[in-house]
């Protein structure tokens, strides 16, 4: 089923919204900002920037209050860190201390987002993204703010180089207020240029200034890949109000006979949709459809969750999610036996009652052999239903026993740390645990706590892979009784 997202970027001009379902745009609308509420990308008056939000989602009826934020690419740090191979539990404080010798700025001022890729054996290779913590703030509290729950972040580089169907391209978009330029080779964003414009400057002045920003990067790509160079047949891809002033292009490529074209954007779109404007937006919808399309093609090999750990919801423990459900189905099956038992034991007195006066009736009453023999049919009837009652209450209780010293098991195992389970399925036969783990050897610890227990006869680890963030270990237990 294809997924729904609503993505939103604010930069210096408007608010750009987006909603989308798999690879199709659903509603699209654009909100203009008064000069002076947006400055560099960065949010200056986040309540009256938070009440126009809120003002479009109510105009609008934009039904969902979760959304994939995008933020200005300007002032944002990208480096690509070659590092030895490490374990996985060391490689955060390895890139932290990278990113401090690399970046020349304080870490104390910058969120740091990164992401493994394909490398050599022997090494580590990390694409590094560092975005200014005033930057951030002030998004994710505007957003808030207004009501709205961002659980997905990108910069905007990032968002535009997951737009292309190109492994080696050039991307330029254009926008009222600022431009960015991506340098993307082998899928990787290389080089990323993001600055503000004078929204009034004419379109031609604009081209100029895009033009020596364009040479920088292409020149700095080359001069550290001297051996793969960005060549005159790479594309130079359009977008903003680039994409239907094609008399500037000519500007940008001066005597070079680079191709130029407007940038193909893959997501199906109606008529009237302008996809120049909205490229960023659906940079950062295709966050979650490339994540939830199986065998999907994506060019740009970077796709990070860039929202600050500090602002994702820390999952709770199995130990305080289970517990009052624990409690709570505990008494409910403890009541539902003691109320079975009562019932059972009371039709049962019956029954005996009613056996018996039937017993009475056949010593004290002469009756017909054919009588006689009804009424043994009779009692043996009623003797087998006692018996089916007795054996239903026994089978209560003892399944109720088995599930409460599983139940205490599995929690009892929690103990090593670093666990958190996010179900436990119990079938009778087998029981199916999924949770996260901070590091690979909690989960082997947890495995053995089960195994040490006595009470399983297997316990086997079916499935253990990263998350999409790489910062934690998803699995499953399958436990044989």
């Amino acid at each position: 089923m294809a997924k729904e997202a609503t993505t939103i970027y604010i930069d210096d001009s408007a608010i750009w919204v987006l909603t989308t379902k798999g690879r199709h745009a659903q509603k699209w609308v654009t909100m203009p900002l008064e000069p002076g509420l947006v400055k560099d990308g960065v949010i200056q008056e986040e309540d009256a920037v938070a009440n126009k939000v809120n003002e479009l989602w109510r105009t609008q009826k934009i039904g969902t209050g979760r959304v994939i934020a995008g933020i200005s690419g300007i002032n944002c740090l990208y480096r690509l860190l070659t590092l030895p191979e490490l374990p996985r539990e060391l490689l955060p404080e390895a890139v932290t201390r990278e990113a401090g010798r690399v970046l020349g700025i304080p870490l104390e001022q910058l969120y740091l987002s990164w992401q493994i890729l394909p490398s050599l054996r022997g090494e580590t290779l990390v694409y590094l993204a560092a975005s200014p913590k005033n930057s951030v703030d002030a998004l994710i509290s505007t957003l808030r703010k207004a009501g709205l729950n961002p659980y997905l972040m990108d910069l905007k580089p990032l968002a535009l180089a997951r737009t292309i169907t190109e492994p080696r391209a050039i991307i330029i978009d254009l926008q009222p207020a600022n431009f960015d330029i991506v340098v993307v080779a082998d899928g990787i964003p290389q080089v990323a240029r993001s600055l503000t414009l004078t929204q009034q400057a004419p379109l031609e002045e604009k081209a100029s200034l895009i033009k020596k920003e364009l040479d920088r990067a292409i020149t700095f790509y080359n001069s550290g890949h001297a051996d793969n160079p960005i060549e005159a047949s790479v594309p130079l891809l359009v977008s903003g109000e680039l994409t239907e002033q094609q008399d500037a292009w000519k500007a940008l490529i001066g005597k070079q006979e680079r191709p130029v074209q407007a940038l193909s954007l893959p997501m199906q779109t109606p008529e009237n949709f302008p996809p120049g404007q909205y490229v960023t937006n659906i940079g950062l919808a295709l966050k979650e459809v490339l994540a939830s399309e199986r065998g999907a093609i994506a060019y740009s090999l970077v796709n990070f969750n860039v929202l600050p750990e500090v602002y994702i919801p820390k999952a709770r423990p199995l130990s305080e999610v289970l517990f009052i459900p624990t409690i709570v189905a505990g008494i409910i099956l403890v009541a539902f036996a003691a109320f079975f038992n009562i019932t059972a034991s009371a039709y049962t007195a019956a029954l005996r009652n009613e056996l018996a006066s039937i017993n009475q009736r056949i010593i004290s009453q002469q009756v017909r052999a054919q009588d006689i023999i009804a009424l043994r049919q009779e009692v043996s009837s009623l003797e087998e239903t006692v018996d089916v009652f007795t054996n239903m209450l026994h089978g209560l209780t003892t399944g109720r026993d088995e599930i409460n010293r599983d139940l205490a098991s599995i929690n009892e195992g929690l103990k090593i740390g670093g666990i958190n389970l996010e179900s436990v399925n119990d079938d009778t036969k087998t029981i199916t645990i999924k949770g996260l783990a901070d590091r690979e050897d909690a989960i082997f610890g947890y495995a053995r706590a089960l195994r040490a227990s006595g009470r399983f006869a297997q316990v086997v680890i079916t499935r253990m892979e990263g998350t999409q963030e790489g910062k934690e270990m998803s699995f499953t237990l399958t436990i044989i009784k």
